[in-house]
């Protein structure tokens, strides 16, 4: 064990072991999933949160004899917002608790906060979600992301997590050129967690300059934020020789799933931490079998401000395990958010993917962004590398997908803004914006 592994579970022992219980609760239920056990721990785990708040939650007084979870109202970010207080548990009223605050894909904030209970069982959802992508606390860990005065970490803390931050301001040549120069230089075990954006630009520049594919001594890439397309996962686990996985999590609720270290489009549920329904696009009932649907999740530990059946604006397809059985269902083909689907030139909705998995191909550029501004109406924004020779050729590919009568505009940019979040989004739907 190393050193900074000891201390921290040194660490948690002497406050009681709260990290290392929910640990093991989590580890339990995911890898014994079809056993009846798993089974009753994960129901009484939702039975718990749903009873905690109709006593003890305003905004849930008014299902206080529900029968089952489709009892309760499917709410989102505006719910919330708007009855703010109302989502207070009382019993939290005069506890410290965590605030935690996202931009959202809008840039609109939303604050929440977690009680300390749900801030340990994070904490050990990530612990037991890194391990199994290859990471194991203390190891050395490029955290690629934007950082600032809010967010940033003091040296001592740096030292302490072993966490070596490299912001993402830009991606100029000598920005990418520096930083596998880093990654060639430094020999310790290492892991790199970045936006899956960033991932495309890295493979986007050394396909540009070919780069050879190379042992950097990473044992774990993950990615979070935006949607992780399956080439540039691909390439991501040639260039750098070890697996590369997209993780799906966001600020208010936690770790929810991640693809596997065996190989995989999937993702794997935080079955142990949340109660995931795919619903239908237009009703609140479930999405019919092979069918996109909105997530929905029920937070298991949140007691200070539970979100029940939270519609996280996110869209996927919900599929049984192809691995195993007896496995636990999972997500596959995660959306972005529904706001962000655009609509053919006939207003049917197509998937992003139509976007995301037919862009890898044009070399020259270093990063983009599709936009819907109207019905029928397109807008790419295009930042090449020097120049790009193809614009005709990319706007009658995508009038192919869109319809022939498609008005499809470029404009060529310096860079795609990011968003509070630090996210830069490929596809958007500014339509009434």
């Amino acid at each position: 064990m190393n050193f900074r592994k000891f201390i921290f579970w040194s660490i948690d022992f002497l406050k009681g072991s709260p990290v290392r219980r929910h640990y093991k609760d989590i580890k339990n239920i995911i890898e014994n999933y079809s056993i009846e056990k798993s089974e009753s721990i994960r129901k009484n785990h939702l039975s718990n949160v749903l009873n905690h708040s109709v006593k003890t939650v305003p905004f849930y007084q008014t299902v206080r004899e529900y029968r089952s979870l489709n009892d309760f109202p499917v709410i989102d970010k505006g719910i919330v917002r708007n009855n703010y207080e109302l989502f207070k548990s009382s019993f939290f009223a005069d506890k410290k608790n965590t605030p935690v605050v996202t931009s959202g894909s809008t840039g609109t904030p939303f604050k929440l906060f977690h009680d300390k209970n749900k801030r340990h069982r994070n904490t050990a959802d990530i612990i037991y979600f890194a391990k199994s992508g290859g990471f194991e606390i203390g190891d050395s860990l490029i955290y690629m992301k934007v950082w600032n005065d809010i967010n940033k970490k003091s040296l001592f803390k740096q030292w302490a997590e072993n966490i070596k931050p490299y912001s993402i301001h830009n991606y100029t040549n000598q920005d990418i050129h520096e930083l596998l120069f880093r990654l060639r230089k430094d020999k310790s075990r290492k892991g790199v967690v970045c936006f899956a954006s960033t991932c495309d630009v890295l493979i986007n520049y050394m396909e540009e300059h070919n780069i050879q594919p190379y042992n950097y001594n990473i044992n774990s890439i993950i990615a979070n934020s935006d949607a992780l397309s399956n080439h540039t996962k691909d390439k991501m686990e040639e260039y750098f020789m070890v697996p590369t996985l997209s993780r799906y999590s966001n600020m208010e609720c936690g770790m929810m799933a991640q693809q596997g270290y065996d190989g995989g489009y999937e993702y794997n549920i935080n079955w142990a931490s949340f109660y995931i329904e795919l619903l239908d696009l237009e009703e609140d009932k479930p999405a019919k079998p092979g069918e996109m649907g909105r997530v929905v999740v029920t937070d298991l530990f949140n007691y200070c401000m539970p979100l029940i059946r939270y519609n996280t604006g996110d869209l996927a397809f919900l599929s049984a395990n192809k691995k195993s059985e007896n496995g636990a269902p999972v997500l596959e083909k995660i959306e972005g958010r529904k706001v962000d689907l655009i609509r053919d030139v006939n207003d049917k909705v197509i998937t992003s993917h139509i976007v995301t998995v037919n862009m890898w191909k044009y070399e020259e550029l270093k990063q983009y962004q599709f936009a819907q501004i109207g019905k029928g109406e397109y807008l790419f924004r295009l930042n090449p590398w020097t120049t790009f020779p193809r614009e005709e050729e990319l706007i009658n590919e995508f009038k192919g997908y869109l319809g022939r009568n498609a008005l499809i505009k470029v404009e060529y940019v310096t860079g795609i803004p990011l968003l509070q979040s630090g996210k830069r989004k490929l596809v958007v739907n500014e339509i009434g914006n």
